[in-house]
């Protein structure tokens, strides 16, 4: 997934890293040799893609020598790509797994180790490879397992270009399938993905939408929507994708080629397939052979040059039977033995029938193979669903049978409330029988902690005169009056704050602020049980007209001294009436 020629240079710059287990000198000698090594990798990456990987190779023995991890971990990436691209796809997956064993036995979290998370060289990339190399040797069950290894560590890990690419990789799986329509969703959806994506870098981007976009053309083929399939070539051109690489060249020249191939434009499709062949050549003699050799043995056989045809198509399945399976070759078996059945040659076409009839089997087998691992995982997937739904279903069932109870139970609360409030209230309402004056003293609060001792110093005639004065106070309600306070009342019956307190404490025993809030709450309690219109006042109308700021403070003390609340008091002798 990651562009290799990345991994070479990153190879070439950490010549430059020093060399922890090893003295200076030593230091000195492997920078040299991997100076030397390295530049070689860098030269012959594009022009002899077998070459760059024999450089690699050394590079890997002098790691491993020197005990450099973190270049040996580069070291195998690098060698496990090259094989990749070169179709050998059980080397690659040597140097994969024992790439992979290392990432296992490293903390990638040390500051030695974060340039390889910074390249993009992580447990999940190398899985990624190696599905796909399982894939080519039609390793179905393995390459499915990997995958899904794949989408566990990018979801858990939240890793967005993951997430974004791992669809095409499930959908090569459909496609060798056949569940063409579904490979298409697939792919589409990472092609999109990749378009705006930030996580990576502009190489990797380009190459993966190459990539995808060579898919999505073949896919059109096979869904026989050819206008749709060079369409989407034209605009990979057009963002030119095939100029990243000579590999990335290779790919997309060689899809122009099927596309013309399958709208039987045969001339055209020979000079698109003779290019890509003379690509292949230039980029690796050893597997250029199979590159187009099927594509280029159907033109020739369109064009009735038998002799070409069989010859390449030979060589091709020469090539790709080194490192592929034979259930790959069907489709050449099967054209082999139709150009030596019109050539006359009989007998070589029944042999390659043959061939195709024995591997079509085999590879309808491997279809099975992939179908029942998508089939187990939709049903792991529907078991986790329904798991996940009862496990939800118990959990709003607790909350529920949960809420049910406190609802219950506030329920309960509230009728016990109503009922001992109904029971405070007929005990007031009982007290006004008992009572035939007519400013009856509901309340008479007493306080345990008084404002000041009683003593001596206020006479019997001083606390006479003060008595009176509270009286006639009383007798004018000067209490409802909001600037009613120690000091005024003190100013109005001519005494001081000080005796005005003691005179209170010692023959009412309470303060002065008792004394006013119990005589405003007694007020109120009368003027509310024989004034009908006083009761459809509002609380905070209620409280202002009986001396108090807020309907809080009211509500507050009138709480205090009857143990109901205003609104349930009025709504009981409502009730009454």
């Amino acid at each position: 997934m990651n562009y290799f020629h990345k991994i070479a240079l990153l190879l070439f710059a950490l010549i430059f890293f020093s060399i922890s287990e090893s003295n200076a000198q030593d230091i000195k000698d492997y920078k040299k040799e991997f100076e030397v090594l390295a530049d070689s990798i860098v030269k012959y990456i594009d022009s002899n893609g077998r070459l760059s990987l024999v450089y690699a190779k050394q590079v890997l023995a002098l790691t491993i020598e020197s005990r450099d991890t973190l270049k040996a971990i580069n070291a195998l990436h690098f060698i496990g790509r090259q094989n990749q691209f070169l179709g050998e796809y059980k080397e690659s997956i040597k140097y994969f797994e024992q790439e992979i064993a290392l990432l296992n036995a490293i903390d990638v979290e040390r500051y030695t180790y974060q340039v390889l998370e910074h390249n993009k060289i992580s447990r999940i990339e190398v899985l990624a490879q190696l599905g796909q190399n399982y894939k080519e040797l039609g390793q179905f069950e393995k390459a499915f397992a990997t995958y899904n290894k794949c989408i566990e560590i990018a979801r858990k890990e939240n890793l967005e270009f993951y997430n974004d690419i791992m669809p095409t990789l499930i959908a090569d799986l459909h496609f060798t399938m056949g569940n063409y329509k579904e490979a298409l969703i697939k792919h589409k959806e990472s092609f999109k993905a990749l378009e705006t994506t930030k996580t990576i870098s502009e190489a990797t981007r380009i190459y993966n939408r190459g990539e995808i976009i060579i898919e999505l053309s073949e896919i059109y083929l096979k869904l026989n929507q050819k206008d749709s399939a060079l369409y989407i070539l034209d605009e990979g051109f057009k963002e030119k994708l095939d100029t990243l690489s000579l590999n990335a060249k290779i790919g997309i020249t060689g899809q122009k080629g099927r596309v013309y191939l399958a709208r039987q434009q045969y001339d055209k499709a020979l000079l698109y397939l003779l290019a890509t062949e003379e690509l292949a050549y230039e980029y690796d003699s050893v597997s250029a052979p199979k590159e187009v050799s099927l594509e280029l043995g159907e033109s020739y056989f369109n064009l009735k040059e038998y002799d070409k045809a069989i010859k390449i198509l030979e060589n091709g399945i020469h090539v790709k039977k080194q490192n592929s399976k034979e259930i790959y070759l069907t489709d050449d078996y099967k054209l082999l033995a139709k150009i030596y059945k019109a050539s006359g040659n009989l007998e070589k076409s029944n042999e390659y029938y043959e061939k195709y009839i024995l591997n079509q089997t085999a590879l309808e087998k491997s279809k099975d193979t992939i179908t029942s691992a998508f089939h187990t995982q939709e049903v792991s997937n529907l078991e986790k669903e329904k798991s996940t739904q009862k496990s939800t279903f118990y959990l709003f069932m607790s909350i529920g049978l949960g809420l049910l109870v406190l609802l219950i139970t506030f329920i309960i609360y509230l009728i016990k409330e109503k009922k001992k409030n109904t029971e405070k209230f007929n005990v007031l309402l009982a007290k006004f029988s008992q009572e035939e004056k007519p400013t009856i003293e509901i309340i008479d609060t007493k306080d345990k902690v008084l404002e000041g001792k009683v003593s001596a110093e206020v006479n019997e005639e001083t606390t006479y005169l003060i008595l009176a004065g509270l009286q006639t106070l009383k007798e004018q309600e000067y209490f409802l009056r909001q600037d009613c306070n120690s000091y005024n009342v003190a100013k109005k019956i001519k005494t001081n704050t000080s005796y005005l307190s003691k005179v209170i404490n010692s023959h009412f025993e309470k303060n002065f602020n008792t004394y006013i809030n119990d005589l405003r709450i007694n007020y109120a309690i009368l003027r509310l049980k024989n004034d009908s219109r006083f009761r459809s006042f509002s609380v905070q109308s209620i409280a202002e007209e009986i001396g108090y700021k807020s309907a809080d403070s009211f509500a507050r003390y009138f709480k205090l001294r009857t143990g109901l609340n205003p609104s349930f008091y009025i709504k009981q002798l409502n009730s009454l009436d």
